[in-house]
């Protein structure tokens, strides 16, 4: 009861209410994965990293059924954009002659706060984690041209060197300063990761993007 009274303290909102936000993205996971390289494995891409951001967001801070309320406005937001981007890969894998006008690189939606608690930036250091592994995973099956992929391979370099700098300087209970410097590494590292993941999945991103 004293758990539950502390999470509600927090402005604590209840897993039910937010799984009717998550449950209609969980799709994004298996389409991420079995869509040819293309504009719509581009879409399930981006569908797939807001989904997993969101569901390590809710799995850092639930508490007894809660999570915190900032926890829970920044997972609702990146689980509405899942639908999104959803849709448009259903419509790209049925239509494909279709293509995206994008611009490059797309950013992930921000906080409100540069300064984030403990349980939040549990959440997004294990998103770049699920995010270095998939990209890496693409990364060894890339069949482009051996430039693209040093390009690319420079590219997962640059994720693991934002990883190494957030392992630096974790700890368990960081204060506010040291915070602000770990939610900064993390959002850089996340960025790179997110942006990584948008190339592999359409390769000819690479032409837009100015020589690393």
């Amino acid at each position: 009861m004293i758990r539950r009274l502390l999470a509600l303290f927090r402005s604590g909102v209840s897993i039910e209410e937010i799984d009717a936000f998550r449950r209609p993205g969980i799709d994004a996971y298996d389409l991420a994965e079995s869509l040819p390289v293309g504009w719509a494995r581009y879409a399930a891409w981006n569908a797939f990293v807001l989904q997993t951001y969101g569901d390590k967001l809710i799995e850092a801070g639930e508490s007894d059924g809660y999570v915190p309320g900032e926890i829970a406005i920044v997972a609702r937001g990146l689980f509405r954009l899942v639908g999104e981007w959803l849709l448009r890969a259903r419509q790209l894998e049925a239509t494909p002659a279709l293509t995206m006008d994008v611009e490059f690189p797309g950013e992930l939606p921000n906080w409100r706060t540069s300064i984030r608690e403990s349980d939040e930036l549990a959440g997004m250091r294990a998103t770049l984690e699920a995010l270095r592994a998939w990209a890496a995973s693409d990364l060894d099956r890339f069949g482009g041209e051996e430039t693209a992929e040093a390009r690319l391979r420079g590219r997962l370099a640059a994720v693991d060197s934002a990883i190494d700098t957030v392992d630096a300087l974790w700890t368990s209970r960081p204060p506010e300063e040291l915070r602000g410097g770990i939610g900064d590494a993390l959002v850089d590292g996340l960025e790179r990761a997110n942006q990584l993941g948008q190339l592999l999945a359409q390769p000819a991103l690479l032409e837009r993007v100015a020589h690393d």
